[in-house]
């Protein structure tokens, strides 16, 4: 809704102050994707000669490359304070999607001045500029709040109060009507759910029936509401616009095939009638198959390292890479049905999981 956000320029100041002041360190671990980041630039700058926009190509393009760059700085960032990073960036993470719901929310059910710009097509986005984008970003703090609410140390009035995070969240991802991030939603709780040790298995199903539980009164509330009904029984029906997206995704496909070094960044828009709507088609359609390769790589690279990093941390650093793991493999979910190339907090996620990790024993 703002552009440049304020966390852009929160970005610009982290991508400048660790390359002036040498806060970044890299291991052994980060060469490969690193590898792979520059070869998905060096076919996003080829494709640029295909533009027939160049304008708009070059400015989707700067945008691709600073969210590159905010990869690398947190990557780096977080190879030198392990776990300490990731404790404050989940924690700013949280209170800034609590802020988030809390606006969506209200404005859904009209309690704010100007709801409208807060609403689209009768959706909550909060700040955002889709509940495309709203619901999806609010799935990762969601999962935290469950860890939260799971761990032993927390007293029972902190639990009452993540538990009351859970719901806010969830509520707010269900109100932005938005059927991939539902499914993302699901799909990244299930993985976080398989993802629990053996010995804390029973604990956690106990927390997701404890959380179940709570829900059902939400659930029940939100199911009778007259703002509710109406547009989740539509939401959940193919809607008209549905065939013209997929068939678009199609015709993406078979003119990626086609053009082997792409049609240039950002010229989805300027070739279709509608944007391609998946991340996967994108890539291929504007930068060549090669690129879509290499880009479902970087994902299947930064997944099992979120794992191996998860295998290996003491609890409490287990617990943010096992979030990390569920969030991208959602997210991997949600990109095949929208584009999320420039999605801020999808380069985050994606940086995450390359902390170093505190291993079992380790003092650092």
């Amino acid at each position: 809704m703002i552009e440049p956000s304020p966390y852009d320029f929160l970005m610009v100041l982290v991508i400048g102050g660790s390359l002036l002041l040498y806060l970044t360190s890299f291991t052994r671990d980060v060469f490969i994707p690193l590898i792979v980041m520059l070869l998905f630039l060096i076919f996003q700058l080829t494709s640029l000669l295909a533009a027939r926009e160049l304008q708009v190509g070059v400015a989707y393009l700067a945008i691709t490359i600073y969210l590159m760059f905010s990869w690398f700085s947190i990557v780096g960032i977080g190879q030198r304070l392990k776990s300490s990073l990731l404790k404050v960036i989940m924690n700013g993470y949280l209170i800034t999607a609590v802020l988030s719901a809390v606006i969506g929310i209200l404005a859904y059910f009209r309690y704010l001045p100007y709801d409208d710009l807060l609403l689209m097509f009768g959706r909550a986005k909060a700040f955002f500029k889709d509940p495309n984008v709203f619901g999806p970003f609010l799935i990762m703090p969601s999962l935290y709040a469950i860890s939260l609410f799971e761990n032993e140390t927390s007293s029972k009035i902190k639990k009452t109060l993540y538990a009351f995070t859970f719901l806010l969240l969830l509520t707010a991802i269900f109100v932005c009507f938005s059927r991939a991030a539902w499914g993302n939603w699901v799909i990244s709780f299930l993985v976080y759910l398989t993802l629990a040790k053996k010995e804390l298995l029973k604990e956690r199903i106990k927390t997701f029936i404890s959380l179940g539980i709570l829900c059902i009164p939400v659930l029940i509330w939100l199911a009778n509401s007259p703002f509710v009904k109406s547009l989740f029984q539509s939401r959940l029906s193919l809607q008209r616009y549905d065939d013209s997206r997929f068939a678009t995704q199609k015709e993406a496909i078979l003119t990626g095939l086609r053009n082997p070094i792409g049609i240039g960044p950002g010229q989805s828009e300027y070739t279709f009638q509608i944007a391609p709507h998946s991340l996967y088609a994108r890539i291929l359609t504007e930068n060549g198959i090669l690129s879509v390769f290499l880009f479902v790589f970087l994902l299947s690279i930064s997944i099992h390292k979120a794992y191996q990093s998860y295998k290996r941390s003491s609890n409490e650093t287990a617990a943010y890479f096992s979030i990390i793991v569920a969030s991208l493999i959602g997210l991997t979910f949600n990109s095949a049905f929208i584009d999320t190339l420039h999605w801020r907090h999808f380069w985050l996620i994606l940086a995450l999981a390359w902390c170093a990790p505190i291993i079992r024993g380790d003092d650092g």
